[in-house]
């Protein structure tokens, strides 16, 4: 076996031209798979997980009347959710009666209503916040530039949050007045006056052009509602694999409320992220099914100039077996050394990127952002990855190999000798 693999590394640069243009020819593939599969990732987990953790988190605890119609009367209380979410008993540590991760919580009011400027109004939905525990589950804080204000700050009274998208329909700036009219429990009609204290800019047009955020305190002694009560309970867990496991028992501590998780919330992001993998390496299955063919032709080509050199192997006792794993060898090495190449370069170009990004905004400007994308794509690589594209790239060498080396079983030794 070790002369028949030191034969078959020979006998790949016997045609060093030839040899040297599959190689590049692979190598180029596997770097467009590489890059496009690293690429795909990254835009589809980054919106995922941008979407979590502005907008949805990973679970959400409503009255089940409140989906309906977002009625403000449909409430819960915040204080019997958070023990009960605190108690909720965890499949891997049943006897101290408490999951074993506990999510970040964080309780809001949401209340639909009018923003208005002296220039303009627009319905939009003012979601009335704890800070501090807001700024643990979403991360639109972050999003607010150092030149447009914070999330709140203590020295101005009644202050509200919105996005760029919101200030420049009303046509408002920093520590402009705005109106929020909304309708309380009672059915009575409250305006209130608030100040522009800080404004963002998420990835996210739609969320950003139907969103506000007030402080709890501020709006709650006008929306009639008893104390301590909220709308919606929002769960953020570290990682999605754990909010999915404790989905299933939250939902069974709270049979009386509707509890939500990620993917319920947007079913597409669901399907983003169950096809997310799928489809890259569907993309990379086609780059190599179209390379298959140009192996096989070379190996073909190959096979038949050397057919005299094969009759002579074959007359001088080679066995057929030792003939076929020598050709399935040279193909194998060929799409080897030219998968090697290609990956050595993607994984080249995806490094300097997962840190930087790739700005897409040339392309379509800020339009990314209308469909919730973001312009600014962050590629994922992963050793999982790794190993999937190199599995791939042995599976399309062995299915290459295998007509040119069935091709030399066919030849006859006399024959083969006498052409």
């Amino acid at each position: 076996m070790k002369n028949l693999i030191s034969l078959s590394w020979k006998n790949i640069w016997r045609n060093k031209v030839r040899s040297s243009v599959i190689i590049t020819a692979i190598a180029i593939g596997l770097f467009s798979g590489t890059f496009m599969f690293s690429f795909m990732n990254g835009w589809i987990l980054g919106t995922i997980d941008s979407d979590i953790r502005t907008q949805y988190s990973h679970i959400q605890i409503h009255n089940s009347d409140f989906l309906a119609n977002n009625d403000i009367s449909a409430y819960f209380f915040a204080d019997d959710v958070r023990r009960g979410v605190l108690n909720t008993p965890g499949n891997s540590e049943p006897e101290t009666g408490r999951m074993p991760y506990a999510p970040t919580i964080a309780f809001r009011l949401n209340l639909n209503g009018m923003l208005a400027s002296s220039h303009n109004a627009l319905g939009i939905t003012a979601k009335a916040v704890f800070p501090d525990e807001e700024m643990l589950v979403t991360d639109v804080w972050k999003h607010i530039a150092d030149t447009m204000g914070g999330f709140f700050t203590d020295d101005i009274r009644m202050p509200i949050v919105i996005s760029s998208r919101t200030a420049e329909k009303l046509r408002v700036r920093l520590r402009s007045r705005i109106v929020f009219t909304f309708q309380d429990m009672n059915g009575d009609i409250q305006n209130l006056a608030f100040r522009v204290v800080g404004i963002y800019h998420t990835t996210n047009a739609i969320f950003d052009q139907a969103t506000a955020f007030v402080r709890y305190t501020d709006i709650f002694p006008y929306t009639a509602l008893p104390e301590n009560a909220v709308h919606e309970a929002a769960l953020l867990f570290p990682s999605i694999e754990e909010a999915n496991q404790a989905f299933p028992v939250l939902k069974e501590k709270f049979p009386d409320k509707t509890v939500r998780l990620w993917s319920d919330l947007n079913p597409a992001l669901a399907m983003y992220f169950s096809y997310t993998e799928f489809m890259g390496l569907i993309i990379l299955g086609i780059f190599l099914f179209a390379l298959s063919f140009g192996i096989i032709n070379t190996m073909l080509m190959a096979v038949l100039e050397r057919t005299h050199e094969l009759g002579m192997l074959r007359a001088i006792g080679m066995s057929k077996r030792n003939v076929f794993s020598m050709i399935m060898l040279e193909t194998v090495f060929l799409t080897f050394v030219g998968s090697i190449i290609g990956i050595i370069l993607g994984i080249a170009v995806i490094l300097p990127t997962m840190e930087t990004g790739i700005n897409l905004s040339f392309m379509m400007e800020d339009q990314f952002e209308d469909f919730g994308f973001s312009s600014i794509i962050y590629p994922i690589f992963s050793l999982a990855m790794l190993m999937q594209i190199v599995g791939l790239v042995l599976l399309a060498g062995f299915f290459s190999a295998i007509y040119p080396a069935r091709k030399a079983l066919k030849l006859k030794p006399l024959d083969a000798m006498r052409s």
